[in-house]
Parts: structure tokens; sequence; C-alpha cells
């Protein structure tokens, strides 16, 4: 979930593939959550920024309703409030702006192989 549509399309091609499937986006909360509940998705990308909502607050929402979801919260501003704030509200980790397949990729397999999915490739 992410307000812009050019950080949604280059998180997708970096995510689909052989490991993992891209089964939805959104650019609002709203369209989140709608998607979310229909869909159920074991991995969620949440942007720290959304225009209706903040991230922390969807965040809060999704861990209420969907609380087997993991969330990666994907920011620019990785300040320690921030970070702080939304591990305590039951974030996952972060996708730290601007990112690349390899972090993109790690902090998937890091919350997968938290899931009991797939375990993260040797170093």
């Amino acid at each position: 979930m992410d307000d812009n549509a050019m950080t949604r399309t280059l998180l997708r091609m970096m995510i689909q593939g052989e490991q993992y499937q891209v089964v939805g986006e959104a650019g609002t909360a709203e369209q989140a959550l709608e998607r979310l509940l229909a869909i159920r998705p074991a991995i969620v990308c949440l942007d720290v920024r959304l225009p209706d909502v903040d991230g922390p607050e969807l965040l809060r929402r999704i861990r209420a309703l969907l609380p087997a979801c993991a969330i990666l919260m994907v920011t620019a501003c990785n300040d320690r409030g921030t970070v702080e704030t939304a591990m305590r509200d039951g974030a996952n980790g972060f996708i730290l702006k601007p990112f690349n397949p390899g972090t993109v990729l790690d902090a998937l397999n890091h919350v997968a192989a938290s899931l009991g999915g797939a375990k993260p490739p040797d170093q």
C-alpha cells in the first residue's frame, strides 16, 4: 500500500517472481482495508504516509483486523520515533526508501521465515 503509483510498480516488479506473488495493491487506506479483508495476504508492504490515513494508524487497524498478517513499513523516514512507534504497534520490519531488489527481498525473506514460510537464503 503506497500512494505513489511508481513506488507500487517498483515494489511489484521487485517482489513478483518464483518465491512471492503480489496479490493486490492500493493507493489509499480505504482501498487497502477493502482489499486486505478480501484477500487476507500473509505479508503487507505499507507506506508510512498515505493521503487519507497515516500509515501507523492503518498499521493499527490492520493489526486489529488481521493479527496474523505480517506488515513491513515502507518509508524514507528512518527516524527513531517513527521506527519505535511502528514496531510497538505491530510492524514486523521496514523497507527503507530508496530501496533496491536486494533489500526488499531480504526484508520479505526475513518476515516470511518468521511466519514459518520461506527461509532466508544462506549468506
